[in-house]
């Protein structure tokens, strides 16, 4: 994408579409007691997109549980699917990257929205801006409306990348949040991606585990090795059994072949 269609995008976002518009005394309460809260509204013409979401007023680094709203000429869609995309333009360059979501949002009769994830890999700031392409049975669709996106300091995810294949991957934790000493719940996401642009769920992955307390090198034992139990998520168990900074590390097996062979990605973790 040259220069001259990065302006020319621009002036038509800022004249013909609405993409920020929160609605924060808006909120559903879901079957599970979580509290979801509208914080983007895309429209164009007849159609309107929003975005909700549980624990925050904006979409923040790291994993966000997510449900999308439609509403063609005032009606409320109820059945079909969801499709979004998001790209993150730098406005110093011509170069722009995606970041992993869910590959189709259903929906869930229950919560009333099409639910799924969204996991964000940068904030919006001054010299960088997110847009949103959101998309409704492959009919109707808002383009590149603009969202913002907050830092979380409790995001952990990491990239790296199979040489041999010549693929990046990113694992994403989702628990635990806030470890505590003992047996946690320990779950992630993984995706792949050639490009940073165009991003694959792994569903079918091996993973193995090995928590370090950094100090001393000491591996507990008693932790449970993650597997997929669907939406993405690969769920086990780690045990902190001492207090301080522990390294998880997360050896990977997919298609037949040792994908973390060129460097176990580890994801740290402060115990109390």
């Amino acid at each position: 994408m040259n220069m001259n269609n990065f302006l020319y995008i621009t002036i038509i976002i800022s004249l013909c579409i609405t993409g920020c518009g929160n609605g924060h005394d808006n909120l559903t309460n879901s079957p599970q007691g979580e509290v979801y809260q509208k914080i983007i509204t895309a429209e164009d013409g007849n159609l309107r997109f929003e975005v909700w979401t549980t624990g925050n007023d904006t979409l923040m680094t790291g994993y966000n549980k997510v449900g999308f709203k439609v509403y063609e000429s005032g009606n409320e869609k109820n059945s079909g699917y969801v499709k979004f995309y998001a790209k993150m333009f730098h406005f110093t360059s011509t170069d722009f990257h995606a970041t992993p979501v869910e590959p189709q949002y259903n929906y869930d009769a229950a919560l009333g929205m099409f639910t799924g994830y969204i996991i964000m890999l940068m904030p919006s700031d001054t010299s960088s801006r997110w847009y949103g392409y959101y998309n409704y049975n492959d009919m109707i669709s808002v383009d590149s409306a603009n969202f913002d996106v907050g830092w979380d300091s409790r995001t952990k995810f990491k990239i790296f990348t199979d040489l041999g294949a010549q693929l990046s991957y990113l694992i994403t934790m989702t628990a635990p949040q806030e470890p505590s000493r003992g047996i946690n719940d320990f779950s992630c996401l993984l995706h792949e991606s050639p490009d940073f642009v165009n991003f694959t769920q792994v569903n079918s992955a091996s993973m193995f585990l090995t928590p370090k307390l950094d100090s001393l090198n000491h591996a507990s034992e008693g932790n449970e090795n993650p597997v997929y139990i669907g939406g993405g998520i690969y769920k086990g168990k780690i045990n902190f059994d001492m207090p301080g900074g522990w390294k998880v590390y997360d050896s990977i097996y997919y298609n037949n072949r040792c994908i973390t062979q060129n460097g176990t990605p580890y994801i740290y973790f402060q115990v109390k």
